[in-house]
């Protein structure tokens, strides 16, 4: 991820809160080549042109970044470049929003767009199974990016607004310069012991780095025992080489 913006689902933290029922988120363009034939030596002269900057679209989670997943049916995500749409659907998906900070937040750090995709792993799509949520937000600068990103690593470390289940903490990211990840869980046993009626247990590995003005965040969610830190970094390390790389 009612009105058009809030179908995208700009990240799955918001999926966090509808399971814990608390306020809990391309293909690669290869470079081109140019073959240019030499007037008078007779040979080619192979000449590699600028790479081509990817869209906002082609930056978003990809197959190839994480191998046997597939693009979820049902939230189909999208892109943004209306920052009162921007700030309205991170209100609605943060796990405890301010939203006079987080509007300065992001005007401070000059929004130009953001996106979403949502993917999925199984045969049939179905809400228990594990799910990756992945956004991109357009800054100005680099400092605007890692301004944008230490506010949401703050967020997605916040306790929940009401008594419930979800246990926090950070984990390294050892191959992605400067990446935040955060771990956020709540088995059975946490819910029967301190949780509220509608809680599920519920395992969710968030990585987030940035790559020159734009931050960008992959979210593995599914039950305890369908995923793990070790499959977040793979899949966080793939793209964030295919987005650094281009």
């Amino acid at each position: 991820m009612g009105p058009a913006g809030r179908n995208w689902g700009l990240w799955r933290v918001a999926a966090l809160r509808r399971v814990t029922a608390v306020r809990l988120a391309l293909p690669l363009l290869a470079a081109l080549v140019l073959i240019v034939p030499v007037a008078c030596g007779g040979k080619d002269d192979q000449q590699t042109a600028e790479p081509t900057p990817l869209t906002l679209q082609q930056q978003l989670l990809t197959a190839k970044d994480a191998p046997g997943s597939k693009p979820d049916p049902v939230e189909k995500g999208g892109t943004t470049a209306d920052f009162d749409e921007f700030i309205q659907i991170l209100n609605d998906v943060a796990i405890d929003p301010d939203t006079t900070e987080m509007t300065a937040v992001f005007k401070k750090a000059d929004f130009k767009g953001a996106g979403s995709s949502t993917r999925f792993y199984g045969e049939t799509h179905t809400r228990s199974a594990p799910h990756l949520f992945n956004y991109v937000i357009q800054l100005q600068s680099e400092d605007g990016a890692t301004s944008a990103l230490d506010w949401l690593e703050a967020d997605t470390m916040k306790p929940c607004p009401m008594d419930c289940a979800v246990q926090r903490s950070k984990f390294d990211v050892d191959d992605i310069p400067g990446a935040r990840g955060v771990h956020r869980s709540a088995t059975a046993e946490d819910i029967a012991r301190v949780g509220t009626k509608d809680e599920r247990p519920i395992d969710l590995y968030w990585v987030g780095f940035t790559d020159g003005s734009s931050v960008y965040s992959v979210t593995l969610q599914g039950q305890p025992g369908t995923v793990s830190e070790e499959q977040a970094l793979k899949i966080a390390s793939a793209y964030y080489e295919r987005i650094a790389n281009n």
